[in-house]
């Protein structure tokens, strides 16, 4: 039995217009254990947010096989993937997703209350304590700066506790002393709540922060 908790094997990924055929993937391979903190970096263009997507379920490979926790999950149905998102996978998006008219708590809870479940309130505090934004419990994502609202999209994430958490770019919208603050508390969340963490990034700087780089040009993945 593999022990990645999440896990991609000869992955390809080609878009097709009507004039071009574009190879987003090429054989990609590639696995992550529970706790490591990992970055995929590569240019706009190299393939890494199509990797992203379909290692979330968001996106489906033209070949390969994905596993989470040991299970094959591409061919289940829309139903079940949709349930896997909601309780084993968390995504952070460069531009937030935060609801506007949900304070910053009603945000980190609502993945929880959608899928029918019940926050643990001491729990949640202890999420937001550690990721420094118990001040904008209340708050609303308009009155919260750039680099809180990426935190509160952290917190929700984490609140689930899922297999993995996917970052998209999550340094993209903010200027370049929270893009590393962001990063350095993914970083230590990692580490503090054992959890697997993978961002994709242009950012090399920023990747310094994770336990591996993965590097990714042209649709193929190395080391």
């Amino acid at each position: 039995m593999s022990d990645y908790i999440l896990e991609a094997r000869n992955i390809s990924k080609t878009y097709r217009t009507s004039e071009v055929a574009v190879e987003a993937l090429k054989d990609c391979s590639v696995g992550f254990v529970k706790g490591e903190f990992t970055a995929v970096v590569g240019k706009s263009g190299s393939g890494k947010s199509t990797l992203l997507h379909i290692l979330g379920t968001l996106d489906t490979p033209d070949r390969g096989e994905l596993f989470l926790s040991g299970e094959s999950i591409l061919n289940l149905p829309d139903k079940e993937l949709s349930r896997i998102r909601r309780r084993k996978i968390g995504f952070v998006y460069q531009d937030y997703s935060l609801f506007p008219e949900y304070t910053a708590y009603e945000n980190i809870i609502l993945p929880i209350r959608l899928d029918s479940g019940k926050e643990n309130a001491e729990d949640v505090d202890k999420i937001m304590a550690d990721l420094g934004i118990t001040h904008c419990r209340d708050k609303f994502p308009g009155e919260m700066s750039g680099g809180e609202q990426q935190r509160t999209a952290i917190a929700r994430a984490l609140a689930i506790h899922p297999d993995v958490i996917l970052a998209d770019e999550p340094t993209g919208n903010l200027d370049a002393e929270n893009s590393l603050e962001v990063i350095r508390l993914l970083s230590e969340a990692s580490r503090i709540y054992d959890q697997t963490i993978i961002m994709v990034t242009h950012d090399r700087e920023a990747s310094e922060y994770a336990d591996r780089i993965l590097k990714i040009s042209d649709g193929v993945v190395s080391e």
